[in-house]
C-alpha cells in the first residue's frame, strides 16, 4: 500500500465517523471536487476549496436517514489513487439503496488536489424522487 492510499483510508474512516474536518486533512485547501453531473443529486457539480466540498457532502447526506461510504479497493499509481467502493443508505422517507462508485484522487505534495466522483446517479435520483425530494 502506498502513502496516498494510507492518507485516503484515514480520510474515509474519518468521514465514516462523521468527522468532515479530519477527512478534509487529506485535501489541499484549493481542492477541485468534480461531483456528479446530475442536477437531481444534492451536492453535485464542481466544487472548489475545502469549505465548498464539505458543504457538498453535507447536502448529500442530509437527503438520507443513514448514509455510508465503503471503499472496497484502492489502486495507486504515482500521484493517482482510484478507489472502488459502494455507497448505501436509506433515503429520507424512502427506500434503502446501494450503488457502486469510483473515486479518482490526484495528489500533489501528499494531499488530494483533484477528485472525480463517478456513481450510478440514476438509482440515487430515482430513490430521491420517489421519496418526494
Amino acid at each position: 500500500m502506498g502513502q496516498h492510499t494510507d492518507t485516503l483510508r484515514q480520510g474515509y474512516e474519518a468521514y465514516g465517523r462523521g468527522d468532515l474536518d479530519a477527512a478534509a486533512e487529506a485535501w489541499h485547501d484549493d481542492i477541485r471536487w468534480e461531483g456528479t453531473n446530475s442536477t437531481r443529486i444534492p451536492g453535485g457539480g464542481v466544487r472548489e476549496g475545502t469549505d465548498a466540498v464539505k458543504q457538498s457532502l453535507v447536502e448529500l447526506v442530509q437527503s438520507f436517514d443513514d448514509f455510508a461510504v465503503s471503499p472496497d479497493e484502492f489502486i495507486e499509481q504515482d500521484d493517482t489513487v482510484v478507489v472502488l467502493g459502494h455507497s448505501e443508505g436509506t433515503v429520507r422517507g424512502g427506500d434503502r439503496i446501494k450503488v457502486p462508485f469510483v473515486h479518482i484522487f490526484r495528489f500533489r505534495d501528499g494531499k488530494a488536489e483533484r477528485v472525480q466522483v463517478l456513481t450510478d446517479t440514476a438509482v440515487v435520483a430515482e430513490a430521491l424522487e420517489k421519496a418526494g425530494q
